[in-house]
């Protein structure tokens, strides 16, 4: 089953998101700030958004989550590549970079459950730094893995309002499912 939103769809018409997040039995939150509707999974373990209604089938309304961000333009990609694709280790990033703005040691692991085909598996959390000076509109994020490797991802930096600025929420009285 596809998840993702079909541009061709109407939009929702029998207003099932307005009802379901103003009815506290149901997990339904509106997220003002995103423009979106999700629903609350058990004991706070995350969300997932809504694209369509599961009843008319309509289009949920559009996330404003996307304008946000900046864009990673092609020509900074490879800029950015180019500038990183010579460093290996550890040494040579921070003495090409200096210190990074974030460092985040490694704290911790996750396991993946079993399958009738795999087992389970434990894997350790990567040291991960990010340096936000080698950039105008790109964070440079860098992953180390227990071995040293290095893995270099670029993102748009978040120009969107502060969460704090986010005024009247509706989802605060309600409970997670």
């Amino acid at each position: 089953m596809n998840n993702m939103p079909n541009p061709d769809a109407p939009d929702c018409g029998c207003k099932w998101f307005e009802r379901a997040a103003k009815d506290k039995m149901i997990p339904v939150v509106f997220d003002e700030l995103e423009n979106t509707y999700h629903i609350l999974h058990s004991e706070g373990r995350g969300r997932s958004i809504f694209y369509h209604c599961p009843f008319c089938g309509g289009k949920a309304p559009k996330s404003l989550a996307p304008s946000y961000w900046t864009e990673v333009s092609h020509e900074e990609s490879r800029r950015l590549q180019n500038l990183t694709k010579h460093i290996k280790t550890p040494e040579e990033l921070f003495a090409a970079f200096g210190s990074p703005d974030s460092d985040f040691d490694p704290g911790g692991s996750f396991t993946t459950p079993e399958t009738e085909e795999i087992p389970p598996e434990t894997t350790l959390t990567s040291r991960r730094v990010t340096f936000k000076s080698l950039s105008d509109t790109v964070d440079v994020h860098v992953r180390i893995d227990r071995y040293d490797r290095l893995r270099f991802s670029y993102t748009g930096r978040y120009i969107g309002p502060k969460r704090s600025e986010q005024a009247g929420a509706s989802d605060g009285d309600k409970p997670p499912c």
